[in-house]
């Protein structure tokens, strides 16, 4: 783990609103200072397909989403058992 930055995964079905909320969320970290890589994998656009919003967060320039978690917030289930 890199000590100067943060990785938050959110994770859910499809429709759950977790598009929105890692949104505020990033949104939030770019006007407190930080710079923030944001990345989307979403299964369907159908309700209930799993889909994830990850927002990787540094104090210097992050240029790449990194494998390990440092923060799930799990909306279901899946995302436990997938991330």
């Amino acid at each position: 783990m890199d000590p100067q930055t943060l990785h938050v995964v959110i994770g859910g079905e499809a429709g759950q609103g977790l598009v929105t909320v890692g949104e505020l969320l990033a949104k939030g970290f770019v006007r407190s200072g930080y710079h923030v890589l944001v990345t989307q994998s979403y299964m369907s656009r159908i309700r209930g397909g799993h889909n994830s919003f990850s927002i990787r967060v540094g104090i210097t320039p992050v240029s790449a989403p990194q494998e390990p978690i440092d923060v799930l917030v799990a909306l279901d289930a899946d995302t436990v058992r997938l991330h």
